[in-house]
């Protein structure tokens, strides 16, 4: 896979480069820091929880997401670089090697101008899978579900970009395992996004089907895992729903795990909004989540509430209460306040 991924790399970065020996036509640049304070009111001395990576640090002021990304483009070429650091990106990224752990997009690209075939990029990018991502703004509520947790946040590797009509695109992936940058070696990997945009609906399909065999763990091999997500709005209420079930091979035997949530936010004002999540989550052979299980896997049921209000086009604060329970000692009331900004 490294490189497949080496070489497309290559020919888009050498084009790129010699074109950027001429004048730039535009470089954009943006940044982004989500500032929080979190506290587990049932367990007040833990200073952190191991079950998200988002947002997991208790008992402190602390950064979980802070990035600055520079854009340059010139004709139908384009470079995206976004260094970033925060409690997120040392959850994360932990299992990666450590030079590359502050790397949360480095990709090149091309338009392609086909009448189907408009994109296509080489390096690191945002994954597709569920309507949540590691950028808390972007949300409807300010932490994410565990569906979001317990998928790829990044891929890479390729990605090509087709538009099949008005209201339907498609993006096919080649990447480099289920969330693994280009220094750890998996075996090449498919995925894909159809996303469908019909009247006052956004509808997303997701697969991704690969192989999680390594040289130190040869239990789990073939992969699927297959998401929908719909998102509907109704003038100031707005609705998110996600839905996923992975299929994994291990020691020869096909285990399972699945999830589903929902999301509903409602405007109060166009500054002021409110919002609640309800989700459950289940792994029965503790594939993706090895703690608080029992005789039955890990399965747990979620909820959270919380206010959001918009200071500025640049700032936002507000705050959160997540309700995490199971019967295998899983047992969590936590409080978060947030600070959003960008420029």
């Amino acid at each position: 896979m490294q490189k497949v991924y080496l070489f497309f790399a290559l020919c888009l970065l050498s084009s790129t480069y010699s074109l950027s020996q001429k004048k730039l036509d535009s470089v954009a640049i943006s940044g982004y820091l989500d500032l929080y304070y979190a506290k587990d009111f049932r367990n007040p001395s833990v200073n952190s929880n191991s079950l998200f990576v988002s947002s997991n640090q208790y008992n402190k002021l602390s950064v979980n997401f802070a990035y600055l990304s520079l854009g340059f483009f010139k004709k139908d070429y384009y470079l995206q670089f976004t260094p970033a650091f925060g409690t997120y990106m040392d959850a994360n990224y932990a299992n990666e090697s450590k030079g590359t752990r502050w790397i949360f997009e480095s990709y090149v690209g091309k338009n392609m101008h086909g009448k189907k075939f408009k994109q296509l990029d080489a390096g690191i990018f945002s994954s597709p899978y569920t309507q949540e991502t590691a950028i808390s703004g972007q949300q409807l509520m300010y932490s994410r579900s565990l569906s979001a947790e317990y998928t790829p946040y990044y891929l890479s590797g390729l990605r090509a970009n087709f538009k099949v009509s008005d209201k339907l695109s498609w993006s096919a992936y080649l990447v480099n395992g289920y969330q693994h940058l280009p220094s750890k070696k998996y075996l090449p990997a498919f995925g894909s996004l159809l996303h469908w945009t019909p009247k006052k609906l956004i509808l997303n399909w997701s697969l991704y089907l690969g192989n999680e065999q390594t040289k130190l763990d040869k239990s789990k091999t073939w992969r699927l895992f297959n998401e929908v997500n719909v998102e509907r709005s109704w003038g100031k209420l707005k609705f998110q729903s996600c839905g996923y079930l992975g299929l994994q091979v291990l020691d020869n035997k096909l285990t399972q795990w699945w999830q589903i949530n929902s999301i509903l936010a409602y405007d109060i004002l166009p500054s002021f909004s409110v919002n609640a999540r309800l989700e459950y989550f289940r792994d029965v052979s503790e594939i993706m989540i090895n703690q608080f299980y029992d005789n039955h896997g890990f399965h747990f049921i979620g909820t959270s509430m919380g206010i959001k209000y918009k200071l500025n086009e640049s700032f936002s604060i507000g705050s959160e209460a997540k309700l995490l329970h199971n019967k295998a000692g899983l047992n969590s009331v936590i409080g978060t306040l947030f600070l959003q900004a960008k420029f």
